[in-house]
């Protein structure tokens, strides 16, 4: 509604209608019309176009499409590629429903059919849990676990303070995971080893992966067994 500017009454309206558009669709695709097929694919392709332009304006307020709960709007909240990803997964339905009605055997159609649903529920439930994935026990990001926690340590405000004081630090000279804990050397930028350096300890102790952060002055900078 903000990037196309379009009044909150006609936004209602057009709200309705597309919404009919797609119960409809969705109930003549599984009665197995072909042309529903293809209003699937149209309704995803103009779900990509509308969502990327307001992905390249950066429209604050995001869209809601696949979210268990819809949040709080927030300021800085905007469309993401999980949105994107769902529509791309509308018009390759679409696509797929269409190709499947020229199958000649009615089992191998039905065969696709039951794939198609299954294959497009499990994308749909991913994309709409919120990331990023953690293990169970230490909360640690699954995909690359070092570099976002460094990232996000960076921005804690006691890595902030320490590099006030004692930084500006380089980047994380050594690493060591202790348990649940991660250890991470900086020494100020510039500086060779060996050095005074500040440990930070680093602990993912909330659900939705919040630091604990605590810090240390050490000398020699490194211990055994850290690496880089």
């Amino acid at each position: 509604m903000r990037a196309l500017r379009v009044p909150p009454r006609w936004w209602r309206m057009a709200e309705t209608v597309v919404g009919g558009a797609e119960c409809v669709a969705g109930v003549a695709v599984c009665a197995g019309v072909r042309l529903a097929a293809l209003v699937m694919a149209g309704l995803g392709g103009a779900f990509c176009v509308l969502l990327g332009y307001v992905r390249v304006r950066r429209v604050p307020g995001g869209c809601g499409c696949i979210e268990w709960r819809k949040p709080a709007p927030t300021a800085t909240q905007t469309v993401t590629w999980r949105e994107l990803a769902r529509s791309a997964t509308l018009i390759g339905a679409g696509i797929a429903g269409a190709t499947a009605a020229h199958a000649d055997a009615a089992a191998f159609g039905q065969v696709w059919f039951d794939a198609g649903v299954l294959a497009g529920s499990v994308t749909a439930v991913l994309l709409s849990l919120r990331g990023p994935w953690r293990t169970p026990v230490c909360r640690r990001p699954l995909w690359r676990p070092g570099r976002a926690t460094v990232r996000a340590l960076t921005q804690h405000p006691v890595f902030q303070a320490m590099a006030q004081s004692a930084g500006p630090f380089g980047p994380p000279v050594r690493h060591r995971a202790s348990g649940c804990t991660d250890e991470f050397w900086f020494a100020p930028a510039g500086s060779g080893e060996p050095e005074p350096a500040v440990m930070f300890g680093v602990r993912h102790a909330a659900p939705d992966g919040a630091l604990t952060v605590w810090a240390s002055l050490l000398n020699p900078a490194v211990p055994d067994g850290a690496r880089g």
